[in-house]
């Protein structure tokens, strides 16, 4: 097991990216994004990306936030 600040420094690494990408692509940023973003079961994006990354490690984290991204561009291509 990873010790809990290396976790939590992968994990806002990781969001930090995927922030960056947000801000360059969508004109948004990861706060606005999550209060758009609606979970299944009440969980709060935080939790998500907690689980995520218990489960699947710092991977399957960026996987999770490529497969956000690609479904915002799909939608965003919608428009």
């Amino acid at each position: 097991m990873l010790d809990h600040n290396l976790r939590k420094t992968l994990i806002s690494n990781i969001l930090n990216d995927f922030d960056q990408r947000l801000r360059s692509e969508f004109s948004t940023d990861l706060y606005s994004f999550i209060a758009t973003v609606k979970l299944d079961d009440g969980d709060s994006f935080h939790d998500a990306v907690d689980t995520i990354f218990a489960r699947d490690g710092a991977r399957g984290l960026r996987d999770f936030l490529e497969g956000l991204v690609s479904m915002v561009e799909e939608f965003k291509g919608k428009d």
